[in-house]
């Protein structure tokens, strides 16, 4: 196996040889490990890698074993720190990331070390998928190594495209890996093996680490970070929320930027209008402050304009109420995620220190989400929004299938252009129209289920589609971004599937065990199964299902399966309702957003939210964030026989798109 090398250091900054024998320090250091003598010397003498002790009680190096990635970061830790590169974690950093260390399985002699340098910006909460395989430490890899050290290394030195390096595989080396090599590569700290390659996916062993972190600890001696700075950084804004923990206070404000959060203790000064101390309970709601930090320490908070609640504005227990949102996730901050939303729109959310964050039905941090994006993945998430503090406390996040605008599923295509769906957004691309074919179909190459097919071919299968079927794509554009090849797959399902069937409900007969949507009737199973989304509600039984449809009131689109000619499965939402407006609430004066309750007669109340994209119209007016309160307060106070008499069109998730008198 080749040696993973390293360039030579000038004398000046080369460690000094030490009066002691490496041989007479460690017992398994022999001639095999000659190259890295001096530089095992040196990390033993600083401290940084001091071994342990074999069976016959021997002080060993071990210097051909491979290191994991836990150790990996214990060293950073040790030589960025030790070195005086930048200043230690405090244990409230450490507390920060504690989930998703321990949801990574991060070992606590570790945790320090892991959470410095995901607080330096040196690991990300998604590297730390790496740091297991199954319940063993994972060994890292050179690539990984040489990133860890460039990203410390960075906190002073600028870093580069990563396009000078010249292995022989540099092709191999990871393009986000690439600047962090090229960083080490330029200050001596690394080289290629005698062939000049890089051999970046092979492990490292102990004596190569041994290498990189005595030249980089000397190095960074020589390069201590001071912070240039005098006096604090000042932010201003409105308290959006205060959450205590064990002493321990986070303060959300929304400022001219955007939204920003702080971590406060019992101890943090709070002075009103710069006067008296009152400390972090003195904090309301609606105060406008001007926190003073530099970093993560805070040094004062000011309050400058100190208000009391008005109570109107809040929703009580009773009419408190969950507000769903869900679009492709675009950021996601220490306090607050960013997504476009179903109109296209880039919508931000508070999200509640207690909140429950999932990705892909595993527990996670905003953190990891942001990592993910970064990543490049496509990220589809689901927020529930408590009313009375407009606050998210349930974030449900899942990887889409798709990742490029080129990817998707087939919408709509005929002979002239293609239109695909990639996560939340569609994407419509033109046909090559030069060479035709003789059928006056475009000479587009086509391969469907991993055979060659044609275009004609192609739209057929996708016009025959029914149901939740669906064709994904794959594209080739040309120079002009227009489509010349498609590589398309059938969505998993045989030709023996059971057959689903999309319509309206016209009516339902439980005593013949019949259901007729569209024009057409089918046989019901006995034991179907109904699942039907009803504002915020759903109907999951046969029963109330045929009450609804026979109140004449309530239009229900649904997707039948059916099983040896019998309905087995019925899934569907409403998609409209007539009824007497009960009641309404409002988030807050500044958001057109809250909930209704409309009674459908012969059935019951059926509940719903509504947002800003609903259109709201009642006697000849349109009502939005200006004039929602007035809206409210007339709906809220009408006798039971004045109420209004409306119609309310919903989304399939239930969430009202009109509502209208």
């Amino acid at each position: 196996m080749k040696k993973f090398r390293f360039t030579a250091f000038t004398v000046a900054l080369c460690t000094a040889a030490s009066t002691v024998s490496y041989g007479a320090v460690f017992s398994d250091v022999g001639s095999s490990l000659s190259w890295a003598e001096s530089y095992i010397s040196s990390v033993y003498e600083s401290g940084l890698m001091v071994g342990d002790y074999n069976s016959s009680g021997q002080r060993v190096f071990r210097g051909t074993e491979n290191m994991t990635y836990s150790e990996a970061a214990q060293l950073i830790y040790s030589i960025v720190v030790q070195s005086g590169f930048s200043t230690d974690i405090t244990d409230t950093g450490v507390s920060k990331y504690a989930m998703e260390m321990s949801n990574a399985g991060i070992a606590d002699w570790a945790q320090k070390a892991v959470a410095f340098c995901m607080e330096k910006g040196i690991l990300t909460s998604y590297d730390l998928l790496k740091f297991t395989s199954g319940s063993s430490d994972a060994k890292i890899t050179r690539e990984d190594m040489a990133v860890y050290f460039g990203k410390a290394l960075a906190l002073s030195y600028s870093v580069s495209t990563g396009t000078s390096l010249s292995f022989n595989d540099t092709y191999d080396i990871s393009s986000s890996a690439k600047p962090y090599v090229e960083l080490l590569n330029k200050l001596g700290i690394v080289s290629g093996d005698d062939n000049n390659n890089f051999n970046p996916k092979n492990n490292i062993t102990r004596a190569e680490v041994a290498v990189l972190a005595s030249k980089t600890f000397s190095l960074m001696k020589t390069q201590v970070i001071t912070n240039p700075e005098s006096g604090y950084t000042q932010t201003s804004g409105v308290v959006v929320s205060i959450y205590e923990e064990n002493g321990t206070y986070v303060l959300r404000l929304q400022t001219s930027e955007g939204l920003s959060g702080f971590v406060l203790t019992t101890s943090t000064p709070v002075y009103n209008n710069a006067t008296t101390n009152v400390g972090p309970t003195g904090i309301g709601l609606g105060d406008t402050v001007t926190v003073y930090s530099m970093d993560s320490s805070i040094a004062k908070v000011v309050i400058t304009n100190d208000v009391e609640v008005d109570t109107n504005y809040i929703n009580t227990t009773e009419y408190s109420y969950t507000v769903k949102d869900k679009g492709e996730l675009v950021s996601a901050g220490e306090y607050k995620i960013g997504f476009i939303n179903k109109s296209g729109s880039t919508v931000y959310y508070v999200v509640a220190t207690d909140a429950e964050i999932t990705l892909d039905g595993k527990t996670a941090t905003l953190r990891q989400l942001s990592d993910s994006i970064k990543a490049g993945s496509l990220i589809e998430v689901t927020v529930e929004l408590n009313s009375s503090t407009n606050e998210a406390y349930t974030v449900t996040a899942e990887e889409q299938e798709y990742t490029s605008s080129t990817e998707g599923k087939i919408s709509n295509i005929n002979t002239r252009k293609i239109v695909i769906t990639s996560g939340s957004k569609t994407y419509t691309y033109n046909l090559i129209d030069e060479d035709t074919n003789d059928d006056n179909y475009p000479d587009v190459t086509v391969k469907y289920n991993g055979s060659s097919s044609s275009l004609k071919d192609l739209i057929e299968k996708y016009d025959d589609l029914t149901g939740s079927k669906y064709i994904s794509v794959v594209l080739t554009l040309n120079d002009d971004d227009e489509v010349k090849k498609i590589v398309a797959t059938a969505s998993n399902y045989d030709e023996d599937d059971d057959d689903s069937y999309t319509g309206t409900i016209k009516s339902i007969d439980t005593s013949e065990d019949e259901i007729k949507v569209n024009s057409k009737t089918y046989d019901l199973s006995s034991s179907v199964r109904v699942s039907i989304t009803a504002g915020s509600d759903s109907i999951t039984d046969i029963d109330k299902l045929e009450d609804a449809v026979n109140t004449g009131d309530i239009t229900i689109k649904v997707e039948l399966t059916v099983k040896s000619g019998k309905v087995t499965r019925i899934e569907g939402y409403v998609t409209q309702i007539e009824g007497k407006l009960d009641y309404m609430t409002v988030t807050n004066s500044s958001y057109p957003r809250g909930k209704m309750g409309v009674t459908v007669s012969d059935f019951a109340q059926i509940t719903f939210s509504y947002d800003e994209d609903t259109t709201l119209r009642f006697d000849g007016t349109s009502y939005d964030d200006v004039n929602i309160t007035s809206l409210r307060n007339s709906v809220n106070g009408k006798d039971e026989d004045d109420k209004y008499e409306v119609t309310v069109k919903f989304d399939e998730d239930g969430i009202a798109t009109s509502v209208k008198d």
